[in-house]
């Protein structure tokens, strides 16, 4: 290596030089594509990998690759490269100088089939050293008459079993009350995880996610990749040196250099590759999503429900989250510093919290960098965009971005192409465009009047293309099937913007609306519903059974 840089034996040899990466504090990938915007899906590519010279139109092949960065973005990455391109020397570099701030995150529910099929995680040996506890969906207090839920399994769709015998959208039965509308809904009402077997035993719970605890699952990661062959090297880069082709070297604190043929930037907020040293334009979304701070805490847990879902609760200038854990419960309150101090926001949250220990304010912005991939630099988690964490994008961003470049480096045989690049980005900046537009749903049609922030929420929040959804449905109402044509390539898709505009009770103009009977038969399925919900079983006892490998969780094909 040119410059007395750090050398890697051949083979595949694996070095992580970690700086690190300031998880976000919370919460999944949500992505609305349009007929001018790139559909968002996992691809799960199996090919053939073969090096080979670049042909015309691509760069040089990827022999080496470095990561920057020490959180969970720098972990994934190097698992999956470990496992899906392993003749790739990678070198990841952090200090443990700089410590990684731990709070609870939720996920969404790709989250198993990424992490037990993709990176081939054993879910026994996962829950056994994580801990990680179920989550069903989230329950939003968001000022409607009572909570609601979005929960991952369908509720409004032909995917909910009760649609075969309605004629009517199952929105349409749901501007009341949604909350026995499915299963999961059920089960998060009554603190429950799963029904039982005739014999008593639990059986997996329908579509659901993780809450990890940030600091045992960035641990259990370092641990994998270590086991995969993947060393740690403990530095702090202390100057990048970029030239035309992009970085050409990572000076260390040492006295080292780093180089590689591509680098991985996982340096969280402060997107020193990406952002620092290519100086790649930042897209702010501040007219959107006005919060840009959050107060953290948590405490350990008691006797409280050990609730299986994500809990959304308005604020006075924004809104708290909280996650549940098996020793602790963690709180977090995402405020608008423009309406709000961060002494008053600390009251607030203690006055709402009274069993809060410790807390610390991080401070964010929401947006993202206009190109993840700029020359040979891919910017993934925090370093490439951030949003507040209402709908728990952190990981599921992570998840598709890692999923995507090795997919692109496989199919190329180590070489990738512009369109690679170009294509990438797309997808991208349609992930966090749409994402944008979903969560400022969320504060437009809020029903609250309890302060200033609501208020102006309602009045001048801008919706983006989501504008056109909001209009649609106070025409038609909770029409599912029509909605779902206006948004075939959304992740979140007519569900997640039904969970919303329904459990808010947004207004409509439809007037024709179900019968006497199917309204008769809508209240006998919820009361099963509510039958099933009520009696099954805690997550106590459900986690139990899996750590004890009485339950093998699927995913994926083998679901």
């Amino acid at each position: 290596m040119a410059g007395g840089g750090l050398r890697i034996s051949s083979g595949p040899r694996w070095i992580i030089v970690f700086e690190v990466e300031i998880p976000s504090p919370g919460l999944p990938w949500a992505l609305r594509g349009r007929s001018r915007r790139p559909p968002n899906r996992a691809w799960w590519i199996m090919t053939r990998q073969t090096r080979h010279e670049s042909p015309p139109g691509r760069s040089g092949g990827i022999d080496r690759v470095v990561i920057m960065g020490g959180g969970s973005a720098a972990l994934l990455a190097a698992a999956a490269f470990a496992r899906h391109l392993p003749d790739i020397e990678v070198v990841v570099v952090r200090s443990t100088k700089i410590g990684i701030i731990g709070v609870g995150e939720g996920t969404i529910a790709t989250i198993g089939r990424f992490l037990h099929e993709y990176l081939g995680i054993d879910p026994l040996r996962f829950h056994a050293e994580v801990h990680p506890s179920i989550k069903l969906g989230i329950q939003f207090d968001w000022g409607a008459e009572t909570p609601y839920h979005y929960s991952f399994a369908p509720q409004f769709s032909s995917g909910n079993p009760a649609q075969a015998g309605f004629s009517h959208p199952l929105g349409d039965f749901c501007d009341e009350d949604a909350t026995y509308a499915n299963l999961s809904s059920s089960l998060m009402y009554h603190g429950k995880v799963s029904v039982a077997d005739p014999k008593g035993r639990p059986v997996q719970s329908p579509r659901f996610a993780y809450h990890l605890e940030n600091g045992r699952f960035v641990g259990f990661l370092e641990s994998w990749v270590r086991e995969h062959g993947i060393e740690s090297v403990d530095a702090v880069v202390e100057r990048v040196e970029v030239d035309e082709q992009g970085v050409k070297s990572l000076h260390l604190d040492d006295g080292r250099e780093i180089t590689a043929d591509l680098y991985l930037d996982c340096s969280g907020f402060r997107s020193e590759l990406l952002g620092a040293a290519l100086e790649e334009p930042f897209v702010s979304f501040k007219d959107a999503l006005p919060c840009d701070r959050a107060v953290v805490g948590g405490w350990h847990r008691t006797d409280e429900t050990y609730h299986a879902f994500t809990t959304a609760q308005a604020m006075d200038s924004g809104w708290s989250w909280r996650i549940e854990h098996d020793e602790i419960i963690n709180r977090g309150y995402v405020f608008a510093s423009d309406f709000i101090s961060d002494d008053a926001a600390e009251a607030e949250f203690r006055r709402v919290n009274p069993n809060l220990t410790d807390t610390r304010i991080i401070r964010f912005r929401s947006g993202f960098h206009r190109r993840s991939w700029v020359k040979n630099v891919v910017a993934i988690g925090n370093s490439a965009g951030f949003v507040e964490p209402l709908e728990a994008t952190a990981i599921g961003f992570m998840s598709t971005a890692i999923d995507h470049l090795v997919a692109f480096i496989r199919t190329g045989g180590g070489a990738v192409a512009d369109v690679h690049r170009d294509l990438y980005n797309r997808h991208q900046e349609g992930n966090w465009l749409q994402t944008r537009d979903f969560l400022a749903m969320h504060y437009k049609v809020n029903r609250l009047d309890q302060s200033e922030f609501w208020d102006a929420c309602r009045r001048d929040q801008p919706l983006g293309d989501a504008q056109e959804i909001l209009d649609y449905y106070t025409a038609v109402g909770p029409d599912f099937r029509a909605l779902q044509s206006r948004l075939r390539t959304d992740v979140f898709g007519a569900e997640g913007y039904l969970s919303i505009l329904v459990g808010q009770r947004v207004p409509h103009r439809r007037e024709r609306g179900p019968g006497r009977t199917e309204r008769e038969n809508w209240t006998r399925w919820k009361g099963e519903c509510g039958l099933r919900g009520r009696g099954g079983v805690g997550m106590t006892d459900y986690l139990a059974s899996i750590r004890r490998g009485d339950l093998r969780l699927r995913f994926g094909r083998t679901a």
